[in-house]
């Protein structure tokens, strides 16, 4: 990290000691350390904490969005383009899972500042979904499926690899291989696919529970 330019050292370590002790248990002081700075650097490149996050966050759903708009336009088939966003999209969270960790998990519930600043990048990626995902599968099977239910659905599916690995590598057996990232694909893209454009479920009736 010595190689590093100040503010990229600076993001460097927000990005590691925001994924292990959280935003708020992060200390600027504890920050400017790790990062080889003084505090005055970190308030002149980001202004304070909060911008230092919204800069992650922006990097992060910068590129998770640019991956959408990528692979989910164009004249392919609705399977095909999600199949493909799928794969991108979890090869570019398995090279960034501190970010991610960061991104996904990092959400103060009672500052209405970060939720908005989230929420800007979400309408980006509600309205390419219910162009390219949530159009055709209401057109395929009679499902009206919003957005902003595909969204959050997909992208848990997809990060959960990566949100519980370190549980799942104590919870695993000694003789089981973990899955690779190929097969995991694989395995979201027929979940997702079988469980919302399965013809047969429109015929489903609703399902009420016990009282």
């Amino acid at each position: 990290m010595e190689d590093l330019a100040p503010r990229e050292r600076i993001l460097h370590a927000a990005i590691v000691l925001f994924a292990r002790h959280g935003f708020t248990g992060t200390g600027l002081r504890e920050l400017a350390s790790i990062a080889g700075v003084n505090l005055a650097m970190i308030n002149y490149f980001f202004g304070s904490k909060m911008g230092l996050l919204k800069e992650i966050l922006d990097g992060f759903f910068e590129k998770y969005l640019a991956i959408a708009t990528r692979e989910l336009r164009g004249s392919a088939s609705m399977s095909t383009k999600l199949s493909r966003f799928i794969y991108s999209a979890v090869c570019y969270f398995e090279s960034e899972q501190d970010v991610l960790l960061v991104a996904i998990t990092e959400l103060p519930h009672d500052d209405p500042e970060i939720i908005e600043h989230k929420a800007n990048w979400a309408r980006q990626l509600v309205k390419l979904l219910e162009q390219e995902i949530c159009k055709p599968l209401a057109e395929e099977t009679g499902r009206n499926i919003p957005g902003t239910c595909i969204g959050p659905m997909l992208t848990s599916l997809m990060a959960s690899r990566f949100l519980f690995s370190p549980v799942m590598q104590q919870v695993r057996k000694s003789d089981e291989d973990p899955v690779d990232i190929a097969s995991y694909v694989e395995i979201i893209t027929a979940l997702f696919l079988q469980g919302l454009a399965a013809q047969e479920e429109k015929n489903c009736k609703s399902i009420s529970t016990p009282t």
